[in-house]
């Protein structure tokens, strides 16, 4: 009996032994670290005459807004310390080209013909083109009524291509600005009838100026805004992985909330 039940036990084991090892639970794959930049220091270009995107504080004299709070956000995460700079719209592409800055954070929007000179991080924000006009006009009611009209741009953008296709005559109608807060200006004096300009800008000009503008119509464009970098620029990879988390974690979400939703000058 003793023999019969260490021949059992035996063959009991012999089995075990033989069968296939059991497959291990899998173990989820740690979070990927993000990449560490030692505390690099970034300068960053940045047309700050662009509310809500980046505007001088007038109480603080400080660089403000969206985009400066998005690139503070990703040093955080990528541990690099951003200084912005101050520089007119023509001049940061310039300065791109050769290589004076490391990126620029200016809401640029991202076109196909960019994209040949400069490289650009992943969008952070898709917008629209609308027009923009003095809260008391009644003749212009969308896009379609800037045939015959006098239209303020800021020269260089993607507004100053668009406006071109919505009047009659380019070189009368079309009156271009270094700035868009010149333009906006401009159109208050009544020097133009309205001006092309990216819905999330309208919305920082109408907060400016309550009660003296308005949006004509809808916006009538889908683009995407991103950072851009020197052709080649090391620090695209980077910068997409903090914006992705960026995107995960509400980050992005609250920015724009706190920047196109609650924003309210001199608050």
């Amino acid at each position: 009996m003793r023999r019969l039940l260490w021949g059992i036990l035996v063959l009991a084991l012999l089995a075990v032994a033989c069968q296939p090892a059991a497959t291990p639970t899998p173990t989820p794959a740690p979070a990927a670290q993000l990449p560490n930049l030692g505390g690099r220091e970034l300068r960053i270009a940045s047309d700050t005459t662009y509310p809500p995107f980046e505007f001088v504080d007038p109480k603080t004299n400080e660089i403000v807004g969206f985009d400066v709070d998005l690139v503070n956000e990703i040093c955080k995460l990528i541990n690099c310390k951003p200084t912005i700079i101050s520089t007119a719209w023509e001049g940061i592409f310039a300065g791109l080209e050769q290589k004076q800055f490391d990126l620029a954070a200016s809401g640029i929007t991202i076109t196909e013909e960019r994209k040949q000179k400069f490289d650009f991080s992943d969008s952070y924000l898709r917008y629209g083109q609308v027009v923009l006009v003095r809260a008391d006009e009644e003749r212009i009611k969308s896009k379609d009524d800037l045939k015959d009209k006098i239209v303020g741009v800021q020269i260089g953008t993607t507004n100053e291509e668009t406006a071109k296709t919505l009047v009659a005559d380019e070189a009368k109608q079309l009156k271009r600005y270094d700035t868009f807060d010149l333009a906006v200006r401009a159109l208050l004096a009544k020097d133009v009838d309205a001006v092309v300009i990216d819905s999330p800008a309208a919305d920082g000009f109408m907060a400016q100026n309550p009660g003296k503008l308005k949006i004509a119509g809808q916006p009538f464009t889908s683009e995407d805004l991103g950072l851009c970098f020197p052709k080649g620029s090391d620090l695209v990879g980077p910068f997409n992985a903090a914006l992705k988390v960026l995107k995960e974690n509400g980050t992005l979400d609250r920015l724009y909330r706190k920047w196109f939703v609650e924003f309210k000058p001199g608050q």
